[in-house]
């Protein structure tokens, strides 16, 4: 697929799939007889064990097209497959079927813990981050002061991020995920983690990230938080 200067993102007929086991009936009542038998009874059983596989389809047939500047807003329920659809657009996990572009440089704030290395200081992992989106470190400087003071976390820069709450965490995350100057920012409701002040903060970043022509994929639980 060729994106037209005008398309952030194009996702067409895209599904992913997974295998789930489930054991055969009957499982059950022979778990309760083995438990009084011997240790060699159980391991018997456990090799004669009857599975069945089941395909899990977590997307299917998902399609839309995101226009580049434009804020997209996807809601749903748990088990929707929102957070898989973000994983995919994040290049972490592969498609089963169909296939997603996105033009430009991306950078995702997923669940809490994606992104960062545990043992690596806030400072060192805000320019692992900008390697990774292939920034030269002078680029990284010069937005690093923005980055440490939207985050709030000055006094613990220099820390292990592993030490961090997950609000501290959260923070950091948004930070960098919005200040690196990625074409695309995709959102997770990992900002839920924050506090309200906190949330008003990113929604008005979100804004001024728009406003210079990037664009915003963002989920969440909330429609009011949507609109």
């Amino acid at each position: 697929m060729n994106l037209s200067s005008h398309t952030a993102i194009r996702v067409r007929s895209l599904g992913k799939s997974y295998s789930i086991r489930h054991q055969e009936s009957g499982g059950d009542s022979k778990l309760r007889s083995a438990g009084r038998r011997s240790r060699q009874s159980w391991l018997n059983l456990k090799s004669t064990e009857r599975f069945r596989e089941e395909t899990f389809w977590a997307l299917r047939d998902v399609d839309f097209e995101v226009p580049r500047g434009q804020v997209f807003g996807v809601i749903g329920s748990n088990g929707a497959g929102k957070s898989t659809l973000l994983k995919i657009l994040s290049r972490i996990t592969d498609p089963t079927t169909g296939a997603a572009e996105i033009q430009g440089r991306v950078g995702s704030l997923l669940e809490v813990g994606t992104g960062f290395h545990p043992e690596l200081s806030g400072r060192e992992n805000i320019y692992l981050n900008g390697t990774l989106l292939g920034m030269r470190r002078r680029e990284v400087k010069a937005v690093f002061d923005e980055i440490v003071d939207f985050a709030q976390v000055e006094r613990f820069i220099d820390t292990p991020v592993k030490r961090y709450s997950s609000g501290m965490y959260v923070r950091l995350a948004f930070a960098v995920a919005a200040h690196l100057r990625p074409e695309v920012l995709i959102i997770d409701e990992v900002l839920a983690v924050g506090d309200l002040g906190f949330q008003k903060k990113c929604l008005g970043k979100m804004q001024d990230v728009t406003s210079e022509g990037r664009t915003v994929l963002f989920v969440s639980h909330s429609l009011s938080t949507v609109n």
